[in-house]
């Protein structure tokens, strides 16, 4: 005799059957009691509906739904574990571009005469070879310019391998952070707080800095002299000992919210809704200098030389950082100017328009030198050793390559598409800012090769790729002409499109009535597909990508199956080796 209970072993092992021990009646009457009539991955997709307190109180209603509502409760747990394991998956072996590449290149910047001013030309033709080599370069921007060539260092920066630490899981709208290396990532938000996670630790650790009077707009960590800048809707700027919690000093002056903040020795500036640039001197807490723009200021960076700093207008403006000058104003943004990146040559800067722009620091040049298009507005971006590293609002982080504009990586930061609030970049760690979570990609070590051929030719740019625009002709009007072929740009690396493909596949099953009743054999099959799709060879990867082998212990993934482990499971269980 077949006992009853057992039932739920003897159907096909991708439905779930409620055992027929547990179809009791309830003591609602069985025409209202719709969930109990229902087949049960319908019941299932309604419950799975509901929140975990709804779903606490559904259980009290029988045995039927009690086990119902504890199904769905697996299923939710096994669907975060594999949303996040894709994750991992994503970015755990690239293709199509060489992570190691490193090259010292000849790099064509404009002449300046004694008064820091361009030197034109005239009657500069350029060789039929010339153009073609340069068509598709930045220094199509100095046509009709006296030029000299410099040599910098190009690296394929953060285009490895990497895995992911979730520093925290809450959604928060109004999330502020800042990492400058080492194990302390500052964040702020509307509860007027700064709070320190450790990044080893995952989890907060002390002190908890409380004393501002608005929420926290802008923060600037420096883990290495012990303090943080904190600037809030209160109009102060606060200057924290890390390690005691005590606020050392406070930074009045601004009339309106403080929105940026960036640190150059014992200097920073601050930049805020009023239109004002303040440069603060650190140790005696005065306003150095006030620059002026006409709108909200979103973003301000300085170094030794040069202040830069974008505005709600779009607006551009460059100054000199001792005396206060204004050197010029770069106009071509058609939005906000969110984010800015320099060093000595050039600046990239980025716009809710979609677009980040190259601009030569270098005397009074105006020309935007090229343009990465983006399908949202950038919001975030870090130009490092002549590669763009952009985060865009629609959830993607991008690495182009400055000189050619090629698109070499393309990483998701969530499965949500949530926009890349910020990130900082740090050695070989990336921490992401999302509306949904906080994350940290940790990169694998490299170890540069400079002996690899060009990088330029191994990527295989072709010629129909958009064009770096001259300033003659502004960007957006150039955009109908270039449409179709600026499209094919942007596209994701070939590694990224099945990866892509199969979290769609996965999440739309995840929300299909059929979907959440996903067995474990789903489970099993979803891994192997994301294996095989991927291809990814373990061994030539000497650092590992399990941040968190005890997490995933009681997982699916590492049940073994048909007398062996899967691909996946073959990955997650080397481990962690390294922070």
């Amino acid at each position: 005799m077949v006992d009853k209970s057992s039932v739920v072993s003897l159907v096909a092992p991708g439905v779930t059957v409620v055992p027929v021990s547990l179809q009791s009646v309830s003591h609602v009457n069985k025409y209202k009691d719709f969930i109990r009539c229902l087949p049960t991955h319908l019941s299932n997709y309604i419950l799975g509906l509901l929140d975990q307190k709804s779903l606490n109180t559904c259980a009290a209603v029988s045995k039927c739904w009690a086990f119902l509502a504890k199904e769905v409760k697996k299923e939710h747990v096994s669907q975060k574990i594999i949303q996040e394991e894709i994750l991992c998956l994503q970015g755990s072996c690239p293709r199509g571009v060489v992570s190691n590449y490193a090259k010292i290149v000849n790099v064509t910047i404009p002449w300046l005469n004694k008064a820091g001013d361009v030197i034109h030309v005239k009657d500069h033709k350029w060789s039929s070879k010339m153009k073609e080599e340069e068509e598709d370069s930045p220094q199509l921007a100095y046509h009709g310019l006296q030029t000299d060539t410099i040599q910098l260092e190009e690296r394929n920066v953060f285009c490895g391998s990497y895995n992911i630490r979730v520093l925290t899981d809450q959604s928060d709208p109004n999330r502020v952070i800042h990492y400058s290396g080492g194990n302390l990532v500052a964040v702020g938000s509307a509860d007027r707080k700064v709070r320190f996670l450790g990044v080893l630790e995952m989890k907060e650790v002390p002190p908890l800095l409380s004393g501002h009077a608005g929420s926290i707009k802008a923060l600037y960590l420096n883990e290495k002299e012990g303090f943080v800048l904190s600037a809030s809707f209160d109009l102060s700027i606060r200057c924290w000992d890390i390690y005691s919690g005590a606020c050392m000093k406070i930074f009045n002056g601004h009339s309106g919210t403080i929105t940026c903040l960036d640190l150059y020795k014992d200097k920073f500036v601050s930049g805020a809704k009023d239109g004002m640039v303040k440069v603060w001197d650190l140790e005696s807490r005065k306003c150095l200098k006030t620059l002026k723009h006409n709108n909200t200021i979103w973003v301000v960076k300085m170094n030794g030389t040069h202040i830069v700093s974008g505005c709600d207008k779009g607006l551009v403006k460059v100054w000199y950082a001792d005396t206060g000058t204004l050197i010029k104003v770069l106009e071509g943004h058609q939005g906000p100017v969110k984010c800015l990146s320099f060093d000595r040559w050039h600046l990239v800067t980025g716009s809710t328009d979609g677009y980040a722009l190259a601009w030569s620091m270098l005397g009074n040049h105006k020309r935007c030198l090229t343009a990465f298009r983006h399908p949202k507005g950038v919001l975030f971006l870090e130009f490092l050793y002549l590669r763009v590293i952009s985060g865009c609002a629609d959830g993607k982080i991008r690495i182009f390559n400055y000189l050619t504009g090629s698109c070499l990586k393309v990483m998701r930061a969530n499965s949500r598409g949530d926009p890349i609030s910020s990130f900082c970049v740090a050695e070989n760690r990336m921490v992401i800012n999302a509306l949904s979570c906080l994350l940290m990609f940790q990169f694998e070590d490299v170890k540069w090769n400079y002996m690899l051929k060009t990088d330029r030719k191994m990527a295989g740019k072709k010629k129909e790729q958009r064009k770096g625009p001259s300033s003659k002709t502004p960007v957006h009007f150039q955009q109908m002409k270039h449409h179709k072929v600026s499209q094919k740009t942007n596209q994701l690396p070939l590694e990224m499109k099945d990866a892509d493909q199969l979290m769609l596949s996965y999440l739309i099953c995840c929300r299909s009535p059929k979907g959440c009743g996903m067995s474990q054999s789903t489970t099993y099959g979803l891994c192997n597909t994301l294996a095989s799709i991927s291809k990814m060879s373990f061994d030539i990867v000497s650092s590992t990508h399990c941040l968190h082998p005890n997490q995933y212990a009681d997982s699916p993934l590492f049940t073994e199956q048909s007398g062996r482990r899967t691909a996946a499971s073959q990955w997650f269980c080397k481990g962690f080796t390294k922070a």
